[in-house]
């Protein structure tokens, strides 16, 4: 154990020693499960084994691994350095703020467990292994990856969780990085079902409640909210009504504002729920998803955990999170992802007792997980490979090759990315997201951004400074309820809630030739949300007037746009994406003249909103088909926001 000083521990046993290395100090379930997995399923004595994080410390929670900062490592040396697992491999900032005052900083943290700890082997001896860890994006060209390169070289066995981390490593198809499920789905073999039941009941009672006979597992994240709370908490009553099963709501990532959403979340509920906003500890979470009906949220591990006990779970995460399903497409079971909790709600199902080839691909995976095991303890007893020593040496000699002063395996700092001073002043005031209430912001993690607004992101939900200013026009829009009563939206947008409608339709951002998908033509909307959609069709008129038709009478179309700084004429197709099969239109000044010849009949204002925390500004067209709702709207807030087309060429 620590002592309160952090102080290592002393190695008084006379076996092999282990050091592990990974995100251990901060209160999120699936993280802090990785020691007491490893630890058990080597069999390593709790005097030989130490875990390292960024900050050090034992999290609030009674049955987590104590952990030791970092910057202690290179101080014990281990016979074996294990990286991961957890979302942990990358360079880039993190905006949690437990980390900005660590050794490392909020740029550095990360980077120290994985390239920082390939160093620390170099440096002190031992032998690298990769248990599993993940990537949420790619690793560019450049002393980033040449470092992880030569990591990955000096590794006796290196595996990741998912296809796309091996890619994202530039390892694609490199048989030498091995693809291996999140290994907590071997969560039961360390804490069995049954020993978890009395803790499950405990926590009822703890809370004053009976013990139910069924009860659903579920995890609210605010990044994966469809609409506002209030909607999520009818989601979450339409779940237990539907699974005739108490809901329990788990603060599963308390680190990430788990805990206080919980709370507001469950407050709304119309029936008796137990709200876990304040977890006893792993195993409590553990206890209350492995006895559950069914489990359903946003948690990777929440899903982890009840398929570990062959529970039936749905997950609910955004395409671009390809953790989620890179771990259900080896179990082959990707119907279990959804992309909102509407879908989700719809798979009524999956929500029932899994399958047996279900199951039988679950004690697959977990055979493959038992394999691991065996070659990390196996490598506690080999010698060092001839391979091996060599790409040690030559990551010594990269160490020896830094100037002056800087050679220890701290040195990996010089490869991380410099950071760019910030083009705006400091801003002093309190940041508040009028999305999702988060208050703390983060920096865009992207090196270069050509587009306006793309800055002070929250870290809560992910909206940049230009979706908080258009929530400015939507909260003015949406105070009239005849403008409620039905909407139409085009792509997932923060911006926007369908739970501000009686009537709601979302239409994926997939497009038909030129055009956006065409809307029910047997529906006329009180407001179209067209949301940075235009620059990705071919002919922007005919899919004007295509919205223009599916209008009602006293409805509004809004429009917004990516715009560029400074382009007075619109690029067709210029800029390319990553995450698209083609190229985004740019768009410039000359696009607010030509949407009235696009529109003829239509009355358009030009709003210039800002964002209240950066007072960045972006632009949206509100169109309407009516002289009376136009007017409506000049006389709203949305007056002193507006700006005449004259003479902007300069303000994108």
């Amino acid at each position: 154990m620590t002592d309160a000083n952090n102080s290592p521990p002393d190695s008084s046993g006379a076996g092999p020693r282990v050091a592990l290395y990974g995100t251990f100090d901060v209160l999120n379930y699936g993280d802090l499960l990785f020691p007491l997995l490893l630890r058990d399923r080597l069999g390593i004595p709790e005097e030989d084994f130490r875990a390292y994080s960024p900050r050090g410390g034992k999290p609030a929670w009674d049955d987590t691994f104590p952990c030791l900062p970092i910057e202690t490592a290179a101080d014990c040396p281990a016979d074996l350095h294990v990286i991961g697992g957890g979302n942990i491999i990358h360079a880039t900032s993190t905006p949690l703020p437990d980390y900005a005052e660590t050794r490392f900083g909020a740029q550095g943290s990360y980077a120290a467990l994985w390239l920082g700890a390939g160093l620390i082997a170099a440096q002190t001896g031992g032998r690298i292994a990769w248990n599993a860890p993940g990537l949420p994006h790619p690793l560019l060209r450049g002393p980033v990856r040449t470092l992880s390169n030569a990591i990955l070289a000096a590794s006796a066995q290196a595996t990741v969780r998912d296809e796309a981390s091996r890619n994202f490593l530039g390892k694609s198809g490199d048989a030498s990085v091995q693809i291996l499920p999140d290994t907590a789905l071997d969560l039961a073999a360390l804490w069995p079902a049954a020993d978890l039941r009395a803790i499950a009941e405990t926590a009822f009672a703890r809370h004053g409640m009976a013990v139910p006979d069924r009860w659903v597992a579920v995890h609210v994240n605010s990044r994966y909210l469809d609409a506002d709370e209030a909607e999520q908490g009818r989601q979450v009553a339409a779940l237990a009504d539907r699974l005739n099963a108490v809901p329990v709501l788990i603060a599963i990532g308390p680190c990430h504002g788990d805990d206080q959403l919980a709370q507001r979340v469950g407050a709304l509920l119309p029936m008796p729920v137990l709200i876990l906003d304040q977890p006893e500890g792993l195993k409590e979470i553990a206890a209350l998803i492995a006895h559950a009906a069914c489990y359903v949220g946003s948690s990777m591990h929440g899903l982890i955990t009840a398929l570990a006990y062959e529970k039936p779970a749905l997950v609910i995460a955004r395409p671009r999170m390809v953790k989620f399903a890179g771990f259900l497409e080896q179990l082959g079971m990707t119907e279990r992802l959804s992309h909102s909790w509407a879908e989700a709600l719809g798979k009524t199902a999956l929500m029932t007792p899994l399958q047996e080839q279900e199951r039988s691909a679950i004690n697959t995976a977990r055979a493959r997980i038992a394999d691991h095991w065996a070659q990390l303890r196996a490598l506690l007893h080999e010698p060092m490979s001839e391979r091996e020593t060599q790409a040690m040496d030559r990551l010594r000699h990269w160490i020896a090759d830094r100037p002056e002063g800087q050679r220890d395996w701290q040195s990996f700092e010089a490869v991380l990315p410099v950071l760019l001073p910030q083009a705006v002043s400091p801003i002093s005031k309190p940041f508040h997201c009028n999305i999702c209430g988060g208050k703390t912001v983060r920096p865009n993690r992207r090196q270069a951004d050509d587009m306006v607004g793309h800055d002070h992101i929250c870290a809560g939900c992910n909206a940049t400074a230009r979706h908080r200013a258009m929530r400015q026009v939507l909260e003015v829009l949406r105070s009239d309820p005849a403008l409620r009563t039905m909407g139409l939206q085009y792509g997932r947008h923060r911006v926007a809630a369908g739970g501000w409608f009686a009537q709601f339709d979302l239409i994926a951002p997939t497009h038909e030739g030129s055009t956006l998908v065409a809307p029910p033509a047997d529906k006329r909307y009180a407001m179209i949300l067209c949301l940075d959609m235009l620059e990705q069709v071919a002919d922007i008129q005919a899919t004007l007037m295509q919205l223009r038709a599916t209008l009602a009478d006293d409805g509004v179309l809004l429009l917004s746009f990516r715009t560029v700084p400074a382009r007075q004429t619109t690029l067709e197709w210029g800029f390319p994406r990553g995450d698209d099969h083609g190229r985004l239109r740019a768009f410039g000044t000359d696009i607010l003249a030509r949407l009235g010849t696009y529109l003829p009949d239509a009355f358009l204002t030009f709003a210039w909103p800002s964002d209240p925390y950066s007072d960045t500004e972006t632009v949206l067209c509100i169109a309407t088909a009516t002289q009376a709702r136009h007017d409506w709207i000049q006389a709203s807030a949305i007056a002193e926001m507006a700006r005449s087309t004259d003479g902007l060429a300069d303000r994108l």
